[in-house]
């Protein structure tokens, strides 16, 4: 039976502006991806990353 990855978002203050926000995604406890674009709530960050994770789960869902 193939185990599903477990992915985790984490939003964040952009380093660079402290105004804007990031997203990073863990899968299991390492950093997979850290998103391109600083979003100006963290509302428009998570919407992004929830994407992010449906696209990966789509493209990698079933596969370890």
């Amino acid at each position: 039976m193939p185990t599903i990855a477990t992915f985790t978002i984490e939003i964040e203050h952009d380093r660079g502006n402290p105004w804007r926000y990031r997203w990073k995604v863990f899968q299991e406890q390492r950093q997979r991806d850290i998103s391109v674009y600083s979003f100006a709530t963290k509302r428009e960050a998570q919407i992004d990353a929830d994407i992010f994770v449906a696209k990966l789960n789509s493209t990698w869902g079933g596969r370890p």
